[in-house]
């Protein structure tokens, strides 16, 4: 079998959301995990910035479990893309697409910051504690998948 079936596949992800619940009492999540590496990193170099930072005060930046877990889906993904034969490196045949991935990138980060997580924290950790904020956060990005794949077709 070369790959899961959705239905595997999902219960292995909540399995796994509900082992580190179990272990860690926090849910899954990736921004925040980010959010540490890069201040981590910041902290090496402009400290200052960091320490003035009023969440920072509060989450102090380090490379704890959020920040591993986050090398562990990248090597995971490199695994099963590899073992699969799926993995090749491969540049874009048009220059721009650089530009429009660095931009899409930025802006996916600074959304999740404004939702105060990412897709995957709203909708692995936040709707299974049925929070408001993450029914609201699954259909504005249910939305935005749905725009932007009829925008995509018609420019494809």
């Amino acid at each position: 079998m070369r790959y899961l079936s959705p239905a595997v596949a999902a219960l292995l992800l909540a399995l796994l959301n509900l082992l580190l619940y179990a272990t860690l009492d926090r849910p899954w999540s990736i921004t925040t995990g980010e959010t540490h590496l890069v201040a981590y990193i910041e902290n090496i170099a402009v400290p200052e910035h960091v320490r003035n930072s009023a969440y920072f005060q509060k989450y102090l930046p380090e490379l704890n479990w959020r920040v591993w877990l986050n090398f562990g889906i990248i090597a995971g993904a490199f695994i099963g893309a590899y073992l699969g034969g799926d993995f090749k490196i491969r540049m874009p045949p048009i220059r721009w697409r650089f530009l429009q991935v660095f931009v899409g990138g930025l802006l996916m980060g600074y959304g999740a910051r404004l939702a105060l997580g990412c897709n995957v924290g709203h909708i692995m950790s936040g709707i299974p504690q049925l929070a408001v904020s993450s029914f609201i956060a699954f259909a504005a990005i249910a939305a935005g998948a749905y725009i932007g794949g009829k925008i995509l077709m018609r420019l494809v």
